[in-house]
């Protein structure tokens, strides 16, 4: 084989294999190619393009961050309870839009201003945000004294998920003054 072809096909490998994977599935299952599993499948890859365009310019700088996965669970859960409290999704869209921009900001900050390596930077980050998920939606407790987590009572609070008795205010300050004193 010529360098030429040789060339022509490392390029075009993948491209060929998926070709070839596609002509495969469609043999053994003829529902593979309809417009609605098309669809279905373009909806289930449409997250990791997203972020795979977007980590795209960060390699290409240079960079590396390690936290999207997280970024994006974290701010996937507060969209979600957002709209399962009942906000309007355009404003929860908004919101969760400006939470991931506040934790890609915090990235940034702690990589420039701190002078800290992307990839320490983002493993801590990444750290961070996926413990602050359960701690928020799971009711994690706090293993030094078996009480639910200070962030996670926060939060009801501030999504107003309560079932409207009074002893939850009260419940709020005990443990928020117990933390703190």
């Amino acid at each position: 084989m010529s360098k030429s072809t040789k060339d022509i096909i490392s390029k075009l490998g993948p491209l060929i294999g998926l070709i070839l994977l596609i002509i495969v599935v469609s043999i053994l299952n003829p529902s593979f190619l309809a417009i609605s599993n098309i669809f279905n499948v373009l909806r289930q890859v449409s997250i990791s393009a997203i972020i795979a365009f977007g980590m795209t310019f960060v390699i290409l700088t240079g960079g590396i961050d390690l936290s999207v996965g997280s970024t994006l669970a974290l701010t996937g859960a507060v969209a979600a309870s957002l709209l399962a409290g009942g906000t309007d999704p355009i404003v929860s869209m908004g919101i969760t839009l400006i939470l991931g921009l506040i934790l890609g900001a915090f990235n940034g900050l702690i990589i420039t201003k701190g002078k800290v390596a992307p990839f320490i930077a983002t493993l801590a980050t990444m750290t961070i945000y996926r413990g602050l998920n359960p701690c928020l939606y799971g009711r994690q407790t706090d293993f030094r004294f078996g009480r639910p987590c200070i962030f996670s009572i926060v939060w009801e609070r501030l999504c107003f998920r309560h079932s409207g008795s009074g002893h939850h205010n009260a419940d709020f300050f005990l443990h928020f003054g117990f933390y703190f004193a």
